[in-house]
């Protein structure tokens, strides 16, 4: 079972809760990436619920006391050239990035507590490094045409390089 009840909705960038649609436009205006509402080709917001029964959850609540807002809210937005996502609910409101050229993504469920969601590694915003980078979604038909619409849209822009097998696996 996920640590989190996660429900993702399909919305414009103006049906977003206000702190998240706030760091989405500072992210674009930071980045010149034009106007958010203009730029957008799909947008969904993601609220996650912290189960209380996760045996995870009561470890950690005994070790450390509480230390996650039982609920947080999420934003991704796609736009031609960018995938920007926020994250409200426990600490500031944070805009986070990436160049569709330089990430790969795809759908990942975890094996463990079966919790679901878009995997993103590659060069996000300015890392000196790859990083890796999980964005819970909920269990709606809108989280799988986000997913396959990213990978798509980074396809698109960013084509997988095809691989060549060596001369004695057959290739030629």
């Amino acid at each position: 079972m996920s640590n989190y009840q996660r429900s993702t909705r399909e919305c414009t960038p103006d049906q977003l809760r206000p702190e998240l649609r706030q760091a989405l436009n500072e992210y674009f205006s930071a980045h010149n990436l034009g106007d958010l509402d203009a730029e957008s080709l799909l947008c969904c917001e993601t609220t996650s619920i912290k189960n209380k029964d996760s045996w995870l959850s009561t470890l950690l609540e005994n070790w450390l006391g509480s230390v996650e807002a039982p609920v947080i809210y999420s934003a991704i937005l796609l736009s031609a050239q960018t995938l920007v996502w926020a994250r409200s609910g426990n600490g500031p409101t944070l805009a986070t990035g990436a160049n569709l050229m330089n990430i790969r993504a795809r759908f990942f469920t975890s094996m463990l507590d079966r919790d679901s969601g878009l995997e993103i590694s590659g060069a996000i915003d300015d890392s000196k490094g790859l990083l890796r980078g999980y964005i819970g979604l909920g269990p709606e038909p809108a989280s799988k045409k986000l997913c396959e619409e990213v990978i798509q849209a980074i396809e698109k822009v960013n084509p997988a390089p095809t691989r060549k097998f060596p001369t004695w696996m057959g290739g030629r």
